[in-house]
């Protein structure tokens, strides 16, 4: 009898992190990957890969061996058994397992599937969820809109149907964003920057702020744009950016002081770049519940986010439920909610959107309010606070308790 964990692999996403963070304070007897890709901190002695995949295999030729996956996990468990998985191929990897196994498969959903699964992965992927994650023992939610996506519209039974929020490494991220500047940055953060961070994907909606700083710069000529992260927009988001007549860094070397946009690229600390800024946007279209929102907080930074339909509600006004999002500026106790953008990728020569003129009006009347980013960077880092990833670690550990 033990408790196994089980993800696609550790790569660099905010699932894979928050796993890794978890499986450090979760008794375990193994941590198996679905692939041979390890980035995050992990004794690479203690875990099993089901397969030599990698992040650069294709994807389809994935989904085409969850079986395969399943048959191996099963070799490794058995009744009495508990496996814990996060991220979609796993979870069903995890329940197909345990048909042949009899352990008990728990799984976590980190985003919200009508969100993140359109066209062709749509195709393969909602199906697949809809016909098996009603066959795990438990699903965890990492927010109560993830919950109701599950529910709603892949036929989840709200009986098995758990919430438990993302844990935050609050001291951990406080240490970490007060290390010095890497050479040439400290004079960028000399001026006003907006900071933005996570994967450059579909989700994230960072076009929408190119839009949108573009046109904040004709009356904040001063200002920065820094996008931190990597991911598979890159090349169209710097041609966007571009095309919008920014003046754009992408590395590599130290930057240059009056560029309008920094493309950092991956970076292990990306804290100290969001702690020295003085608001943090955060557009995307959908989450689950977004580490990187949270963990903005943590940096002591004033926050502004979309209202998506999963998540940054949940954070920033807890108790206001889930219905309706913010059509205006919404001043939360914990920062700033703002109407959900279109997700259209127009032309760098398009009008602006209502949506993108009314982000771009409050960014501006935000960025000359110093009192009140004060107010809800220190707002945040109180809230923070209360996804300590010890306290989540608690919540899990209860759940976890093997059954009678």
């Amino acid at each position: 009898m033990g408790l196994k964990l089980l993800i696609n692999s550790l790569f660099r996403g905010g699932a894979e992190k928050q796993f890794a963070a978890l499986a450090r304070l979760l008794p375990h007897d193994a941590l198996i990957l679905l692939e041979n890709e390890i980035a995050q901190p992990a004794d690479p002695t203690a875990i099993k890969t089901l397969s030599g995949h990698t992040h650069s295999t294709s994807p389809l030729l994935k989904t085409a061996s969850i079986h395969l996956y399943a048959r191996r996990l099963a070799a490794l468990t058995g009744p009495g058994d508990t496996v814990l998985s996060f991220m979609e191929r796993a979870n069903i990897v995890n329940i197909l397992a345990a048909e042949k196994s009899g352990h008990r498969a728990v799984i976590c959903e980190r985003t919200s599937p009508s969100g993140e699964f359109s066209g062709l992965r749509g195709a393969l992927m909602r199906p697949l969820i809809r016909r098996y994650y009603t066959r795990a023992a438990l699903v965890v939610a990492n927010s109560a809109g993830v919950g109701k996506d599950l529910a709603e519209n892949f036929a989840v039974p709200p009986e098995k149907i758990r919430v438990i929020q993302n844990g935050c490494d609050v001291s951990g991220i406080a240490a970490l964003a007060s290390a010095p500047m890497p050479p040439g940055w400290g004079p960028v953060f000399e001026r006003q920057v907006i900071a933005a961070g996570g994967r450059l994907t579909a989700a994230k909606g960072h076009w929408h702020l190119l839009r949108i700083f573009s046109e904040l710069k004709k009356t904040r000529p001063g200002a920065a744009l820094v996008l931190i992260g990597e991911g598979e927009l890159r090349a169209y988001l710097l041609k966007l950016s571009a095309g919008l007549g920014l003046k754009t860094f992408s590395g590599p070397g130290a930057p240059p002081p009056d560029a309008d946009v920094y493309f950092t690229g991956y970076r292990e600390n990306p804290y100290l770049f969001i702690a020295k800024a003085g608001l943090f946007a955060f557009t995307s279209l959908w989450e689950g519940f977004p580490n990187a929102l949270l963990e903005a907080m943590a940096c002591g930074t004033a926050v502004a986010s979309a209202d998506c339909a999963s998540g940054p509600r949940e954070i920033l006004s807890p108790g206001t439920g889930l219905a309706g999002a913010a059509t205006t500026p919404d001043h939360a106790p914990y920062g700033l909610l703002m109407p959900v953008l279109s997700g259209a990728r127009l032309r760098a020569g398009a009008p602006l959107e209502a949506e993108e003129r009314i982000w771009t009006n409050k960014l501006a009347e935000m960025l000359e309010a110093p009192a009140a980013l004060r107010s809800y960077a220190s707002a945040g880092l109180k809230r923070a606070a209360d996804f300590d990833l010890q306290k989540t670690a608690g919540l899990w550990l209860e759940l976890l308790k093997p059954t009678t």
